[in-house]
């Protein structure tokens, strides 16, 4: 006789869901927490109460605690939802929790624009190719945001913001040449010809104005590679290998490559 759904669906192994303990919640909490002036009252409250050491919280309440989104006024509901003690412990760790995300959300708004702060001293060629790439990624996205640019290109730290600024020509070229390659493996519209034109823009200066790119005309191309050939010349003190780079970007704007 074969067994019917119903029977079967009874009989499947239900997994337990996972609880969590306020000891776990206390253990996850960064060290610096502990210089709060109220942290030694709640854990006073902690210790000396039975009932919370007993207490065993589902996912949706730990991310409640864990993320500070219960307000003063909506405690008497948690309690009641969760079938938690009514004690000072929570309110206390909520405070402490709410003004150490405030404190660490300035800081990262602190680094961000500080960040910002250095890339804006980059010459001003990189700048606008850097910008660019940004928007280039917002054009080929189908959600129009840049993981790219953002992950793989913007620095993430100020060091790494300091680093750029020491960055050659010959080292932005290869840093945008990779990542023009990651946008082309990443984007099904986005090919390798597009990338080596775009590259080519950049060496030379000439960097489209619009998403998709336009390319300069011959005459701003060779009027661009004469000004910088002379900048770069190997006779006047210039590095060869840019100089070669300048020829492969002219020759590729003017359709000989």
């Amino acid at each position: 006789m074969k067994m019917s759904s119903t029977s079967r669906r009874r009989r499947r192994r239900r997994t337990p869901k996972r609880t969590y303990s306020l000891d776990y919640l206390l253990e996850k909490q960064p060290k610096s927490l502990r210089k709060h002036q109220l942290y030694d009252a709640m854990m006073r409250c902690y210790r000396e109460s039975p009932a919370l050491r007993r207490v065993r919280m589902s996912r949706r309440c730990y991310s409640l605690l864990q993320h500070a989104r219960i307000t003063p006024e909506n405690l008497h509901y948690f309690y009641r939802t969760y079938r938690l003690p009514r004690n000072e412990f929570f309110p206390l760790f909520l405070r402490i929790r709410r003004e150490y995300l405030a404190e660490r959300a300035r800081k990262q708004t602190k680094r961000r624009e500080d960040i910002r702060g250095i890339v804006r001293t980059l010459p001003e060629p990189v700048l606008e190719f850097f910008k660019y790439l940004g928007y280039l990624e917002d054009h080929y996205n189908y959600a129009g945001v840049h993981p790219l640019w953002q992950s793989k290109l913007f620095p993430s730290s100020k060091k790494a913001a300091r680093t750029y600024t020491e960055y050659t020509p010959l080292q932005w070229i290869e840093l945008f040449r990779r990542h023009l390659v990651s946008l082309e493996h990443r984007y099904r519209r986005f090919d390798e010809a597009t990338g080596r034109r775009l590259l080519a823009c950049f060496v030379l200066e000439c960097v489209p104005h619009r998403v998709p790119p336009t390319w300069p005309h011959r005459s701003q191309v060779n009027r661009n590679y004469r000004r910088l050939s002379l900048r770069h010349h190997p006779d006047r003190g210039g590095d060869p290998r840019m100089f070669i780079q300048l020829k492969r970007a002219r020759d590729t704007l003017s359709g000989e490559l």
